[in-house]
């Protein structure tokens, strides 16, 4: 309980006990006024009545004051749910939206790399072509060049045949 109720209830039974400990003063009659007109009857009575009344009159609003509390609770609960729903929605729209474009550029990079392979085995197939061909003339050139030095060889070989007779 908080430190209020607990002192409150305190302060009602420090109240109800001095009245049962001076419950016959409590009782006597005593003249009573009410400014226009006098009347007979126990001032203790009286004033327990007045703290009765007021201790209800007061906890009737407390009573009320906690419902009206409860309610707007209640109401902003139900509007926060809503909104975080809303919240909810607004994310997952978001994540939607991000996975699209994450396809959108995974396609493109993929699209990408397509080209640049179809253009690398352009770029491949033209560079083995010419490769190719110079590895052929390369070989023609060796060829050529073997055959005259065999030819050479062959010149020198029948000089070299011819000249010693």
């Amino acid at each position: 309980m908080r430190l209020r109720t607990i002192f409150l209830i305190v302060l009602l039974a420090l109240v109800a006990l001095f009245a049962t400990v001076n419950w016959t003063a409590f009782t006597a009659p005593t003249t009573l006024s009410l400014i226009y007109t006098d009347f007979q009857a126990p001032l203790g009575m009286v004033m327990l009545g007045v703290v009765v009344v007021l201790t209800a009159f007061f906890l009737l609003y407390i009573l009320a004051l906690q419902t009206s509390v409860m309610l707007e609770s209640r109401r902003l609960h139900k509007q926060l749910d809503a909104q975080r729903d809303l919240a909810d929605q607004a994310e997952q729209s978001r994540f939607n939206d991000l996975r699209a474009y994450l396809k959108n550029e995974l396609e493109q990079l993929q699209r990408r790399q397509v080209e640049q392979q179809t253009l690398l085995g352009q770029r491949l197939d033209s560079l083995q072509r010419d490769l190719h061909l110079r590895v052929e003339q390369t070989e023609n050139a060796v060829a050529a060049q073997v055959g005259e030095l065999d030819d050479r060889l062959q010149r020198q070989g029948a000089r070299s045949i011819i000249e010693p007779l």
